[in-house]
């Protein structure tokens, strides 16, 4: 955690993570990630939701969130997505400089076939692979961008229409993410960590992510930690050498589903996670919380939930921040 005094500015009531600003200053040519989202899968607004929030971000685009995805910046000329959401056409549009920044005379002008050199994928919810579909033939028509899945999951996509379909055709060329072993993309290196949660057709992972500057711990999905007791690994082993962490912030507080028992969505309450990691928050580490449900009031700037958030030295991830690596 030798590095963690890179990430540990506050700018409107979120804490950013790109050493003090929401992207990295020009001149730095390094690796880093970019936040592309922070919602639950449904984003914000959610559909068919006429909630305050929703309600809000219908009428003020400023408030949209997109759903929760990161981009890596190689350091060496490569972009890889983790996790392809819905909103796929908005964070390919949010990372363009990066590939326009590697790849000098890039045609413009039509579509860029290769807008992305891999993807990473957590697990096989809606909101983390359904965007696969627009780099196929209908759409996108990429051209052999590398798919890192862990077998489970490869077999599901490689099993099943429209899926199977972008690998015969050869716009995505997969190979297994297996936990626990690292993967090289230029200058980082990139680990899957099985995670538990709801595995209806895959199993889950998060990411370790670690480059010559910083490392940085993605787990958007999981269960209550709680319910990490039969796990092979406890949620502090994830964290130890990590310094930036973006945890699982699905939920605030019980009482956000009317109706709908929240206990069943299986992801740890956010009070839960602050009052849990409250130590390493106070040894330096840098937690910020994603993948938030739009019934999470933590969304809402201003608000108790955020205020509690921030008073306890966490922080809602900050969409289009920037994280050198």
């Amino acid at each position: 955690m030798q590095r963690r005094g890179l990430c540990r500015g506050l700018i409107a009531g979120t804490l950013a993570v790109g050493c003090g600003t929401s992207r990295s200053t020009p001149h730095d040519s390094g690796p880093r990630l970019r936040v592309l989202g922070i919602a639950q899968d449904g984003g914000l607004p959610h559909p068919a939701c006429s909630c305050v929030r929703c309600e809000t971000a219908r009428r003020h685009p400023s408030a949209r969130r997109h759903v929760a995805s990161l981009a890596l910046d190689s350091g060496d000329g490569r972009v890889a997505l983790i996790d392809a959401t819905p909103d796929l056409p908005d964070q390919l549009a949010m990372i363009r400089d990066l590939r326009r920044a590697r790849r000098k005379g890039m045609p413009t002008g039509r579509v860029d076939r290769r807008p992305l050199d891999a993807v990473f994928l957590t697990h096989a919810h809606i909101g983390h692979y359904a965007g696969l579909g627009l780099l196929g033939f209908e759409a996108v028509s990429a051209q052999r961008i590398a798919l890192h899945a862990t077998s489970k999951l490869r077999a599901y996509l490689e099993a099943n229409d429209p899926w199977k379909s972008l690998v015969k055709g050869e716009h995505l060329v997969p190979s297994t993410a297996e936990p626990g072993r690292a993967i090289a993309f230029g200058a980082l290196s990139v680990t899957p960590v099985a995670v538990p949660h709801r595995d209806e057709l895959s199993d889950t992972v998060g990411y370790r992510i670690e480059g010559p500057r910083q490392t940085v711990l993605y787990v958007p999905d999981c269960k209550p930690w709680e319910q990490w007791s039969s796990w092979p690994h406890s949620p502090e082993s994830l964290l130890e050498g990590v310094d930036v962490a973006l945890l699982d912030g699905t939920f605030y507080s019980l009482d956000e589903l009317p109706g709908r028992d929240v206990t069943e969505t299986g992801h740890p309450l956010m009070r839960d996670t602050m009052e849990r990691f409250a130590s390493q928050v106070a040894s330096g580490m840098t937690i910020q919380l994603i993948h938030l449900n739009h019934s999470n009031p933590a969304l809402s700037p201003g608000s108790a939930a955020r205020l509690d958030v921030q008073r306890r030295g966490y922080a809602i991830a900050t969409e289009g921040a920037d994280v050198p690596l």
